[in-house]
């Protein structure tokens, strides 16, 4: 087998590796609506939601419940409100998202707004890696001496150039 190819394949496996396997217990913290800050013993863990991983120890395999730090989810508002911190690994197994709705209160408004705000951006970050893929693909094509072509069709004609 070619070194080149050699290469290739364990630059495959080490991205599967890396990319593909996360460790410990998964717990996704979530609200409605989106975009409370997650804070866990203290520590903004962002906004949700918010993935986090733990790692059972022993007794929490055996007695198949796991007690993680207490975390909170708070709107924009200063509306709070806590998330479990007793997890039943019998039930949810490979994971669990838990999703808050907000209690009933003043600020709903501000906090569906800074939600809105928040999709608004992520769009935004989502066109911009999408944009920069494309110019990324387009660098490669040329390197590699593809020629690229705009085409259009009008009148039953088809022209590139």
């Amino acid at each position: 087998m070619p070194t080149r190819q050699i290469k290739n394949y364990a630059c495959v496996i080490l991205i599967a590796f890396l990319s593909g396997c996360t460790s410990g217990y998964s717990i996704t913290y979530n609200t409605e609506p989106k975009g409370a800050s997650v804070i866990c013993q203290g520590v903004n863990k962002g906004y949700s939601p918010v993935t986090l991983h733990y790692s059972p120890d022993e007794s929490s395999k055996k007695s198949a419940k796991m007690e993680t730090v207490p975390c909170v989810a708070v709107w924009s508002s200063g509306v709070r409100k806590g998330f479990s911190s007793t997890w039943d690994l019998n039930q949810f197994p490979d994971g669990v998202k838990q999703t808050l709705q907000r209690p009933n209160g003043n600020g709903y408004s501000q906090d569906a707004s800074f939600a809105l705000q928040l999709r608004a951006v992520e769009a935004a970050e989502a066109a911009a890696e999408a944009a920069e893929d494309a110019a990324l693909q387009t660098q490669i094509n040329q390197q590699q001496g593809y020629k690229l072509y705009n085409c259009f069709t009008g009148a039953g004609l088809t022209t590139c150039y």
